[in-house]
């Protein structure tokens, strides 16, 4: 017996003994490849030495000492970094740009080049940018398109670089071109016996279904890309992400839980996807019953007594989760606790989401917005450096009105010293710099507005040369909302007290919609909105909001053989929130539509306004499409904070 206990003690020491030197290896693989990517070579040559020899090793070790390595070679380490949660996708873009050099043989094309391309371009797309994104397609398209189109693996990379386009239609809910260019596509995969592409194509085609509330579909789709799985020597990259769809729909669907626990137990055995699994596990707890054998079972495998401590759990082991994918886990942990009756710790998960949220999406949205909407309207470097001397003049502009004020504020501290004992001539005197200061914050006012309207006509004459008609709607859109930061600034400059008055600026704002979109239809307008005035940090993303959702239903709710009617009121709560209510008769949304998942710009860009003003959005369809927005106003905000 006691030699039996001995030689356990011995195995617990080795096995503890193998589990840290293989952590110590990865640790040390993780600073090599930081390092790399921070160009610290010298560093990471330092670490590689400490670890022993393998393959990827190699890889690393010429990567440091700048040696030509394949497009494969570099896709491991692009694959590598890629999946790891600390790493910030810039800095693994910034290296590609660098390094991977377009193949000098013109006569044939280089497979692994553009497998290497086409996974940069999809991580872009969901990491950095769609612009960036769309750069990098152009060039790999380029590059494709110059080889004769009878080679097979010419006919592979065609059909692969499709899936930007066809993601891009799922972005812009653009269900019949975006599944039609799916099912093109999927149609040429098969004829050229391409299982890789059927299963990347058939991944695609159920972001469709989704939209088309097609549940069943989704899910018969999804089951039979895992059916071509099994006929691959090795998983496809978007094995592990099928099976997260599966589980997402078997969840929402209720049924087959049996099966959502094989597939969860696939996710959790694979390390790369394990802390992805904690949410899903979350989401299904949701799901189950107190006194459900699914649900206890579930609490054995991570030694817990309850549903609290299970997501205590899994908040400590996801901790290295990014932002959204934790907000993910707070959410569903919040869902879970409230199921199972932990409701003071349910409100405490939903709060942390919430801040998560806020953190995410508090970037300065109207800068973004220019910036972003007019390098995707026009793509031509001309319009982004007349956009930077638009910023330089105003920045000019501000900086010379804060050296007249100095100046004024010196001259009239020196009077006031000189003329300390004329206490009358001392009020007189502040009383004049006040005024001054007045005049000049209202003349910074009418500047900005002024040159809103300046970006605002280059974009108008812009938009006169293009002949894409979704170029010039996204041009038209960003040219209308600039209008609307514009006018916030003119009833600025027009108001003493230095708030908006929102009462005048809907009326202005409805009309200069009308004209754009309503010269066909007959639109009945009716706006409640009573003494409401808003300082300029609400303004400007409540005015964002009202011009996006009034477009919309200037686009798709108003129709010439109708009444058409268009309601806006705003009203101010008990609990000093204030809620903005805007409804149309038009035939509104689909009933499974969540305006909080939207993946249109405009909604988009609602959904984030919305969170800056600390508020919610709720979106319904009674006799068309009605949208309730609860917010803050800037005291309020602060209070918060």
């Amino acid at each position: 017996m006691k030699l039996s206990l001995q030689v356990i003690m011995l195995f617990l020491v080795i096995t503890t003994f193998s589990q840290e030197k293989k952590s110590s290896e990865k640790f040390k693989i993780y600073k090599v490849e930081e390092f790399i990517l921070d160009k610290s070579l010298d560093s990471a040559k330092t670490y590689l030495k400490t670890f022993s020899e393998n393959e990827y090793s190699k890889i690393l070790q010429k990567i440091i000492d700048k040696e030509a390595i394949s497009y494969l070679q570099q896709y491991e380490f692009f694959k590598r970094v890629s999946n790891r949660q600390t790493v910030k996708f810039e800095k693994i873009s910034k290296y590609l740009y660098e390094n991977i050099k377009e193949p000098s043989n013109k006569k044939k094309i280089n497979k692994d080049y553009v497998f290497l391309q086409w996974s940069h371009v999809s991580k872009l797309r969901d990491e950095v940018g769609l612009d960036e994104a769309s750069a990098l397609q152009k060039s790999l398209e380029k590059y494709v398109n110059q080889f004769n189109v009878a080679n097979v693996e010419v006919q592979k990379a065609k059909v692969r670089i499709t899936t930007h386009p066809i993601v891009m239609f799922q972005i812009e809910q653009d269900v019949a071109n975006g599944k039609k260019l799916c099912l093109e596509s999927l149609k040429k995969a098969e004829e050229i016996e391409d299982k890789q592409l059927q299963i990347i194509l058939l991944y695609h085609l159920t972001d469709f279904l989704i939209l088309e509330g097609k549940l069943q579909e989704y899910i018969d789709v999804s089951e039979k890309s895992l059916e071509i799985e099994n006929e691959l020597p090795e998983k496809s990259p978007y094995y592990y992400s099928i099976i997260q769809h599966l589980i997402d729909a078997y969840v929402y669907k209720g049924d087959n839980n049996s099966r959502v626990v094989d597939l969860l137990d696939e996710l959790y055995g694979y390390e790369p996807t394990k802390i992805q699994t904690y949410s899903l596990y979350e989401k299904l707890v949701s799901r189950l019953d107190k006194n459900s054998d699914l649900k206890n079972k579930i609490l054995q495998k991570f030694e817990v007594k309850n549903v609290l401590e299970l997501v205590q759990k899994f908040e400590d082991l996801g901790k290295d989760l990014n932002e959204n994918d934790k907000f993910h886990l707070y959410n569903e942990a919040s869902r879970a606790l409230a199921k199972h009756k932990f409701y003071d710790n349910a409100m405490s998960y939903k709060d942390k989401a919430i801040f998560l949220t806020r953190k995410i999406y508090s970037e300065d949205l109207s800068n973004s917005l220019a910036n972003y909407k007019t390098e995707q309207a026009v793509k031509v470097k001309e319009k982004e450096i007349a956009h930077e001397k638009e910023k330089t003049a105003l920045y000019g502009i501000i900086a010379l009105l804060a050296i007249v004020l100095l100046l004024i504020t010196l001259v009239v501290l020196r009077k006031i010293r000189k003329q300390s004992k004329e206490l009358s001539e001392k009020n007189r005197l502040i009383k004049q710099t006040l005024k001054e200061k007045e005049l000049l914050v209202k003349e910074v006012h009418h500047r900005v507005k002024n040159n809103f309207q300046i970006v605002s006509s280059l974009l108008e004459l812009q938009s006169k040369g293009i002949e894409d008609e979704k170029a010039k709607e996204l041009a038209n859109e960003g040219k209308n909302r600039i209008k609307s930061m514009a006018l916030i600034h003119q009833k600025l400059y027009q108001n003493e007290t230095g708030l908006v008055n929102f009462d005048d600026y809907i009326q202005l704002l409805t009309k200069e919609l009308s004209a754009i979109y309503g010269s066909d239809n007959s639109v009945k307008t009716t706006i409640s909105s009573t003494d409401m005035s808003f300082d300029v940090d609400t303004a400007i993303p409540l005015g964002l909001i009202i011009n996006e959702i009034i477009t919309n239903s200037y686009k798709y709710a108003f129709r010439n053989d109708k009444e058409n009617k268009l309601s806006i009121t705003i009203n101010k709560e008990k609990n000093s929130d204030y809620k903005l209510t805007i409804e149309d008769n038009g035939p509104g949304l689909s009933n499974n539509f969540d305006v909080k998942k939207a993946k249109s710009l405009g909604l988009r860009l609602v959904n984030r306004l919305v969170k800056q003003l600390q508020g919610t959005v709720n979106q319904t369809n009674k006799n068309g499409a009605k949208f309730e927005i609860l917010f803050k106003d800037f005291n309020t905000r602060q209070l918060v904070d």
